[in-house]
């Protein structure tokens, strides 16, 4: 398919009146879980291939150390701070953890302590 034929389908599939296709062969509960499964399987060859890939998954870790937790930091502030801050999550749409790692940043600037 053309960029064309992909944007002439979106904009049939988005239009208000345009009717979508019945649901077939829709898989729940139990059955669902086994067809996932089974895709997973077939994906990674192996139960051995699937679960190191399973492992591996999640969060990347911060820092040059390939295994084990990244450091944390905690710290209470105030709630008018806290609103602020609230704000400025919803202004950047940046998780609250960037914002925290940045801000620990610019301090560590500031003191010319960074890295």
């Amino acid at each position: 398919m053309t960029d064309a034929d992909y944007e002439a389908l979106a904009a049939r599939l988005t239009h208000p009146d345009s009717e979508l296709p019945k649901p077939e062969n829709v898989l729940t509960g139990d059955a669902a879980a086994a067809a996932g499964r089974d895709f997973m399987l077939r994906e990674y060859g192996s139960q051995e291939a699937l679960d190191a890939e399973l492992r591996s998954a999640g969060r990347p870790r911060l820092g040059a150390k390939p295994r084990g937790a990244s450091p944390t930091v905690r710290g209470r502030i105030a709630e008018a701070d806290r609103a602020a801050f609230d704000q400025l999550i919803k202004q950047t749409g940046k998780k609250e953890s960037e914002l925290v790692r940045e801000a620990v940043h610019l301090l560590l600037e500031q003191h010319k302590l960074a890295s």
